[in-house]
């Protein structure tokens, strides 16, 4: 990440969330509950990027998320990302919002040794999806669950639960956790590691396949 300029847009969990990263330095702006995602980030932009004083052309990386969450959120989020990306030449990343809140999960509770894990995101009405984590590794499929199920499971003290979400439903071994700006930077270096960021990538946004999720 050294002597790169990067963006961050989060938009799909009920929040607008931007980083600019700028010669190492971090700023960054939320907005919880927005009432129009798509009136309000264009405003957060420009007070965002004069903070940072940055110009547009100095910008190397877009990381942007593609859900699962909220339908409108993901498609606004991708949008701008594109639009940033043609006024900049900047490219583009695309993240999940399992991997930005499993990652903050574990700059929170550091001392917690995880074998197995399912991070769990709200979907539309009572519906959830999850993904199991095991050894620090996402499996590749995508549960679609609801509230009932996420109750009655069997509770296995070695599997932990992260969610987006308060507790209300009571589900035993869990952790409400939501991504900051520590959780986005250790999301970001790890993917500038792993992934050629010299060949652009059209994001695509996980709620394009399967609605989400394959049911469970």
């Amino acid at each position: 990440m050294k002597n790169k300029n990067i963006i961050t847009i989060e938009t799909s969990l009920g929040r607008i969330f931007v980083t600019i990263v700028k010669d190492n330095q971090i700023f960054s702006k939320c907005i919880q509950s927005p009432k129009s995602i798509e009136q309000e980030i264009n405003p957060l932009f420009e007070e965002l990027i004069i903070e940072a004083k940055l110009n547009l052309i100095e910008l190397n990386l877009i990381f942007v998320s593609l859900g699962p969450g909220s339908f409108t959120g993901i498609r606004i989020g991708v949008s701008a990302a594109k639009a940033l990306s043609m006024c900049s030449g900047a490219k583009v990343i695309g993240f999940t919002n399992f991997a930005g809140i499993y990652n903050q999960f574990l700059i929170n509770k550091k001392k917690i040794k995880i074998r197995k894990a399912e991070v769990i995101i709200k979907g539309p009405g009572n519906e959830f999806f999850k993904k199991i984590y095991t050894e620090n590794r996402p499996g590749k499929k995508i549960f679609l669950t609801t509230q009932k199920q996420l109750f009655s499971e069997n509770i296995n003290k070695d599997i932990f639960k992260i969610g987006n979400f308060e507790n209300t439903f009571k589900i035993k071994n869990f952790f409400s956790c939501m991504p900051e700006e520590k959780g986005y930077m250790n999301l970001v270096s790890k993917l500038i590691k792993k992934k050629s960021i010299n060949k652009y990538e059209e994001p695509s946004p996980i709620y394009a396949k399967e609605h989400y999720a394959k049911k469970i």
